[in-house]
C-alpha cells in the first residue's frame, strides 16, 4: 500500500510483478481535497468520501453519476476525478477491496509506516 508515489509504484511493479498495489484511502482523500475548498462544497465532499470507501459497485457508479452530473460541482474537480482517479480505481476504490482477508482489509499505509524499523 502506498500514497501514489509513482517511483515507488514503478519499483514495486518491477520487484514484485505479481503483487496488488493499493493506494491508502487517507492519501487518496487528501489528494482529492486539495483540488477544491471542501467547506464551500460540503455535499460534494461527503459524496466523494462515500464514493471512495463504498464496496458496492452499483453504489459507486451511482455516486459517480451524481458527482459528474451535478451542475454545482466544479468542473475542474469532475475532470480531475475522471482523468486522475477513475483510470486507477482498482488501486483505491472500496469496490476493489471486497472479500479480502483480515490482512488485506487495510485501507491505510500508516500501519506499514508504523511497522517499519
Amino acid at each position: 500500500m502506498t500514497d501514489r508515489d509513482q517511483a515507488q509504484i514503478a519499483t514495486l511493479e518491477v520487484v514484485y510483478p505479481q503483487s496488488w498495489i493499493l493506494l491508502c484511502t487517507w492519501h487518496v482523500l487528501h489528494a482529492i481535497r486539495t483540488h477544491f475548498v471542501t467547506g464551500q462544497f460540503q455535499a460534494l465532499w461527503e459524496k466523494i468520501k462515500h464514493w471512495v470507501i463504498t464496496e458496492d459497485p452499483a453504489v459507486f457508479l451511482n455516486i459517480w453519476d451524481e458527482i459528474s452530473n451535478d451542475p454545482s460541482a466544479p468542473q475542474s474537480v469532475v475532470n480531475y476525478l475522471q482523468t486522475e482517479w477513475l483510470p486507477v480505481l482498482h488501486m483505491w476504490s472500496g469496490t476493489a477491496r471486497r472479500e479480502r482477508s483480515i490482512f488485506e482489509e487495510g485501507n491505510t499505509n500508516m500501519l506499514v509506516e508504523a511497522y517499519v524499523v
